[in-house]
């Protein structure tokens, strides 16, 4: 600063003194203690700021009375009472860096008394909303820490970054905010309070580390976190490779050997030339600081030495300023006054219209309030061995262009591919299936290792497979087993496999999104066995008896026929007796008893029964024997079908409960075992309720008559199903319990996913009844890894690109047998079963159609045999008209001549048939 600018300050001072006193306003100024603690030099500017001077205009001098605030809430009303003391003495404004807590308290007071109010408190902090119409006389500044963390979402959203950690001291006052840094910016994150005691850092920094945070915010003074890096590198901890971000209001970091190995972006606000270089002056000459320099500026000091330039320029720029006092500021009937209110709206007005250049930036006048037009740089640093070997500016930050970094730089180094440790069930398919191959390795693969091996790949990361007998299940004393306890003593980052999401694992581990579909318990059983038969009809009776009865059908055939030939009162024994009137006597030959005797077996009947006596017994005999052979077959083929269909097979779990044939059971240590113990146990605890309020001597006797019944009004089913369990022995493993399913009358309670690969395995098992205790199957992390979220994520986007149903497809079609289907007979007997009735209507029509063709075949063939035996008659014919010729003494006394034809007379006078006729009839009948 030139002689003549001090000259200027030093004129202007002595024109606006009055007599021996000068005529100073006052403002008081309301200061949280933790910020005059991490800015000590704040008061010291204040008492000196009317030391300052600049050739832009007049400053006015202002007295600056300080009241520090403390943290607690309960000194507000104290802090009121300072700045009352003040106002009796008259002010004219209040400037207020409080705490949220206050600073509503001193608006409303600041109001009541018609005083302008300059609020450095973002209003947005209140713990409550306010309604105050006071914009006439309040001034809003924006806090530099607000808008300072408006970069740390930027960076967020420009590295996509995730699993991101805010660690803080006071310095930002993030403490008394609504933690709003990441307000809206999709990044799981969390907010750490910096200790400054050592064994406390070391605690948070451990926890950091097992939560595999991976990007660090440090939002704090450089002191603390040298503390902070101090520690970092004093633990020496295992796989601590993160990104660290050091957003800080001062200006330089200079940190030698408190960071052995690693990378850190520093974030600093950049200073304006010409105000700085008036600043350092300022505090070298006027204040009497004379080591100050560019590495003391802190930016909340810069903006108050900005902020009192601002308000000394606006008060010179007014006349007639008055101060405003109360001697009573509690007083009840207190008013503003006209000509106070008048005044600050004045004043508020002017600094409105005023524009100042400060340290880091202009103050302008936007968004409804004041606020530093910052310029915040980024820089990289890189240290080895505990020194920085690179610092390279990336990019700067600025309120209104966001975040500008270097073509070709980023804030974030190339990270290695991170490494997980799997822990998984073996032998779990189609979800996980496990081959050794000796030397101590095993090959994993199936639905869950398709899709650990999808978001692998998607997620950019490596890992290692082992396995374990258990998936996991909860001991009385609480300690756990199995896959769970895997990840609970942080031996493995990720559980695969088809887990149940349970309420007692959600305790100690995290579960991301499902990744199949809700999963019950079902019941398997051995698959029943039914025998199929096209002539189970024909299974009723013995093959002997079957022998005997066809026998009795072809010995009473013949029976009827010998009986009715022999007979002398047969009709074929006296066909002279027969009439030409009616229909012609039945002559009981072989072929029309053996019809008689089928036809007498059906509803038709058999049609003219023999004539003689004796024939008619051995009818009614046949007619009797079958009688009580088709009553016999009907009943036994109705009995035989009912008692089949009267097998009752298990299809619930109720029918399981009811039942004392089968024995029932879940493997041992399973989620099947764990949910019928807890029903039972609540079940007891619902009825120790019951009876505790049954025999409850203080109810009076109307609510005991209530409680009086005969029954129990709880239900103890599940009480009965473990009881009955637990003397069924439980399985060990799955392979123990399908031989026992097998082998003898077992059902096994288990996942419906391991019983329905079982049932597609082998053909001899099935599954029954409806699932129930439905739960979905998903990933397991370590409680509170941020691999929950990343794992979810991707699974959302594998369900929403369908790639599950693809492994699910093509897993549970891997080792699917083509198992024949099992017909239930209880609401109808099957055509397997009965398909041989028709087969007798094919076979019988077969044989008709067969006897119509050789039919048709002896209809068109005996015209034409017919035609040749009369050429052969003609031929005989002609050969006698030439033998009779010949004859000398004629014919015989035998012979006689009939109509040219020469033939013989038996004894009765009759036509022996030696002429062409018998000779006709001879070859007709050959």
């Amino acid at each position: 600063m030139d002689v003549l600018t001090w000259m200027t300050g030093i004129v202007y001072s002595l024109v606006i003194c009055i007599g021996e006193v000068c005529c100073q306003s006052t403002i008081v100024m309301t200061l949280e203690e933790t910020v005059a603690k991490d800015n000590h030099r704040i008061s010291t500017i204040l008492e000196n700021i009317n030391k300052y001077s600049d050739e832009k205009g007049p400053l006015a001098d202002i007295n600056f009375e300080v009241v520090i605030v403390g943290r607690n809430g309960s000194t507000n009303l104290d802090s009121l009472d300072k700045v009352c003391d003040i106002v009796k003495s008259g002010i004219i404004a209040i400037m207020d860096m409080s705490s949220p807590n206050l600073a509503p308290l001193m608006r409303s007071f600041a109001r009541t008394l018609g005083i302008a109010y300059i609020s450095l408190v973002d209003i947005s902090y209140y713990r409550y909303v306010t309604t105050y119409d006071d914009h006439n006389t309040l001034f809003e500044v924006e806090p530099t820490s607000f808008e300072m963390m408006h970069v740390v979402a930027d960076i967020v959203r420009q590295e996509s970054l995730n699993n991101v950690a805010i660690a803080y001291d006071s310095t930002f006052d993030i403490q008394n905010t609504p933690r709003r840094v990441l307000t809206n910016v999709p990044a799981q994150h969390l907010y750490v309070h910096i200790s400054e005691w050592t064994n406390e850092t070391q605690k948070q920094i451990k926890m950091l580390n097992d939560i595999e945070i991976k990007n660090i915010f440090f939002i704090s003074s450089v002191d603390r976190v040298k503390h902070v890096l101090k520690v970092v590198s004093a633990m020496q901890l295992q796989n601590f490779d993160v990104n660290m971000f050091i957003l800080t209001k001062d200006p330089v970091l200079i940190c030698t050997y408190c960071l052995k190995n690693g990378h850190l972006v520093f974030i600093w606000a950049r200073t304006e030339e010409v105000m700085s270089e008036s600043y350092i002056n300022f505090m070298k000459f006027k204040v009497g600081i004379n080591s100050f320099g560019f590495d003391r500026i802190k930016v909340d000091e810069a903006m108050v030495f900005d902020l009192t330039r601002l308000i000394r320029r606006a008060v010179a720029n007014m006349s007639e300023l008055h101060p405003i006092k109360y001697p009573d500021c509690y007083d009840d009937s207190l008013t503003a006054n006209e000509t106070d209110l008048l005044q600050s709206s004045r004043l508020i007005t002017v600094l409105r219209e005023l524009r100042e250049d400060g340290v880091f930036g202009s103050l302008i006048h936007e968004r409804g309030g004041l606020g530093y037009n910052f310029t915040l740089q980024l820089s990289t640093n890189v240290y080895e061995n505990g020194v920085r070997k690179s610092s390279d500016v990336v990019g700067k930050w600025t309120d209104g262009r966001g975040l500008d970094l270097v073509s070709g730089k980023r804030l974030i180094k190339s990270n290695k591919k991170q490494h997980y440790r799997v822990v998984t069930v073996a032998n779990s398919p189609p979800f996980v299936y496990k081959t050794d191959k000796g030397n101590g390795t095993a090959e994993y693969y199936g639905y869950c290792i398709d899709l650990l091996r999808r978001i692998s790949e998607i997620l950019d990361f490596t890992y290692d497979i082992y396995d374990t007998e258990l998936y996991g299940a909860m001991s009385d004393d609480g300690s756990w087993n199995g896959l769970i306890q895997e990840l609970i003593s942080k031996k493995a980052d990720i559980g695969v496999g088809p887990l149940s999401v349970m309420a007692e694992r959600e305790n100690v581990v995290d579960f991301t999104v499902p990744y199949y579909d809700l999963v019950g318990l079902t019941i398997l059983m051995k698959k029943p066995k039914f025998d199929y038969s096209l002539v189970k009809f024909l299974s009723v009776l013995d093959e002997d008896v079957w022998g005997c009865i066809i026998g009795a059908f072809f010995l009473f055939s013949v029976l009827i026929s010998v009986f009715d030939k022999l007979s002398p009162f047969s009709y074929q024994n006296n066909k002279q007796e027969q009439t030409n009137e009616g229909p012609e006597s039945r002559v009981f030959t072989l072929k029309e008893g053996i019809w008689f005797c089928m036809m007498s077996l059906t509803p038709q009947g058999g049609g003219e029964t023999p004539r003689a006596l004796s024939g008619r017994l051995i009818a009614a005999t046949w007619w009797l024997f079958g009688f009580i052979i088709i009553a016999t077959y009907t009943a036994n083929l109705a009995a035989f079908l009912t008692v089949s269909r009267l097998v009752t097979q298990v299809k619930s779990l109720d029918d399981l409960s009811k039942q004392f044939k089968v024995k029932y059971a879940p493997m041992n240590g399973s989620n099947a075992q764990i949910y019928f113990k807890r029903m039972a146990d609540i079940e007891n605890r619902f009825y120790g309720l019951w009876k505790d309020m049954s025999l409850d001597d203080t109810l009076n006797v109307v609510e005991r008559a209530k409680l009086a019944v005969w029954d129990y009004p709880v239900s103890d089913k599940y009480t009965k199903l473990w009881e009955t369990m637990k003397t069924s022995d439980f399985p060990n493993n799955e392979m123990e319990a399908k031989d026992r399913v097998l082998k003898s009358e077992f059902a096994f309670i288990s996942d419906a996913t391991s019983n329905k690969y079982a049932t597609l395995t082998n053909c001899d098992l099935w599954e029954v009844g409806e699932e129930f205790s439905r739960k979905p199957y998903a990933l397991a992390v370590q409680e509170g890894s941020p691999l929950r979220s990343q794992l979810s994520n991707v699974i959302l986007q594998l369900i929403n690109q369908r790639e599950l149903e693809e492994f699910k497809t093509k897993w549970w079609s891997k080792d699917r047998l083509q198992c024949p289907d099992v017909e239930d007979e209880s609401d109808g007997i099957s055509i397997k079963n009965i398909g041989g009735v028709f087969l007798v209507i094919a076979i019988g029509s077969g044989l008709a159609l067969i006897t119509l063709a050789l039919e048709c075949y002896w209809y068109s063939y005996k015209p034409q045999k017919r035609k040749k035996l009369y050429a052969c008659a003609s031929q005989a014919q002609l050969t006698a008209n030439v033998s009779t010729v010949s004859l000398a003494n004629g014919p015989t006394s035998n012979e006689a001549v009939v109509n040219g034809r020469v033939g013989t007379k038996d004894m009765d006078g009759k036509d022996g048939g030696h002429g062409n006729g018998g000779l006709y009839e001879l070859v007709e009948r050959l």
